[in-house]
């Protein structure tokens, strides 16, 4: 626990000293200014935790650096539960699923937060979570919510959520490139092939490049694979 939180107090001073916020951003706040049009249940999904970024409302957010290690000291009850899952993750692994938000392919925590900050800490992939996704009001002069939606209609063929890219027209080439016929949803073995071509290419990607190419991991994938 000691380490995590000396993790989370490096955070805080590194996001001090940028100006930026020192803890878990909160969707409630995220979304005061956003016209939501509807919720979808996704139900029981493996979501990245990546991109697993922040908390549903403030209750947790000041617990947390804005890296989910905890901040309150080790004595507290918090401190005494996270400790507690920590060896229950060490001993048999954590897989009660938690309960999140989606919103622009972002999830934030609505319970387990400290599930979440336990399984970070060692690094983990992914987190079976209930998700319910929020989406926005469709907007033709918003390039980020038309790149969701061109996103969503790529998640409903294939169940993919760990893909991101930056310009639009990615995500149907990306299915012009991977299916016969684009517009047929994804059979579990594709899904499950992909998943594994996806991984390799990432894993051989970051040991040669680390974190300086200028694309998302997708963006690199998808020039791959539009080469060879």
């Amino acid at each position: 626990y000691e380490k995590a939180q000396k993790a989370a107090q490096k955070a805080v001073k590194i996001a001090a000293a940028k100006g930026e916020s020192e803890y878990l951003p909160v969707l409630d706040e995220i979304l005061e200014n956003v016209e939501i049009q509807g919720e979808v249940n996704l139900g029981l999904v493996q979501i990245p935790l990546a991109q697993v970024v922040g908390t549903s409302n403030v209750g947790r957010t000041y617990a947390f650096a804005n890296n989910f290690m905890p901040l309150l000291d080790l004595k507290t009850e918090f401190g005494s539960k996270w400790s507690n899952l920590c060896d229950s993750h060490l001993e048999e692994g954590i897989r009660e699923p938690i309960k999140a938000y989606e919103y622009m392919n972002k999830f934030y925590v609505v319970e387990g937060n400290k599930r979440v900050s336990v399984l970070k800490f060692f690094e983990a992939v992914t987190v079976p979570a209930y998700v319910t996704r929020k989406i926005p009001k469709y907007d033709e002069n918003n390039p980020e919510i038309r790149l969701y939606y061109e996103f969503m209609d790529f998640y409903k063929l294939t169940e993919i959520n760990y893909l991101w890219f930056s310009q639009e027209g990615c995500f149907k080439r990306l299915l012009e490139l991977t299916s016969e016929d684009p517009e047929a949803r994804w059979t579990d073995d594709q899904i499950k092939d992909f998943g594994s071509a996806h991984h390799n290419f990432l894993t051989a990607m970051n040991n040669k490049f680390g974190k300086k190419l200028p694309l998302t991991s997708g963006e690199a994938f998808l020039v791959f694979i539009d080469i060879y």
